[in-house]
């Protein structure tokens, strides 16, 4: 399973999601592949809700702060079977191949 991006910002409840898509990668590491995408930047949680759903469930800066580095650890792109360049719509039109993505 391929998902492109945008978990959060999109409802009060984006922690969950992430939670559930986290834990289907954990269990199946070669099944699941997460993207990331334009919402998963600090500039993007803070302008919009994550950042605050996440500072009103868990009153806590310091666990924002693993999920932007849980974002920051996630790929831009994926090359499937040699045969199909995937990357969320949000990503910059400027990069349209891999070797600009590298």
């Amino acid at each position: 399973m391929l998902f492109l991006g945008d978990y959060v910002d999109r409802g009060i409840f984006s922690i969950e999601v992430l939670i559930f898509l986290f834990s289907l990668k954990l269990n199946y590491p070669k099944d699941v592949m997460l993207l990331r995408g334009n919402h998963e930047t600090k500039a993007m949680t803070e302008h919009f809700t994550f950042r605050e759903e996440v500072l009103e469930k868990y009153k806590e800066e310091q666990i924002y702060t693993l999920f932007l580095e849980a974002f920051e650890s996630m790929p831009i792109a994926c090359h499937v079977n040699g045969d199909y360049l995937c990357v969320h719509g949000g990503i910059s039109p400027e990069l349209k191949t891999i070797n600009d993505i590298n």
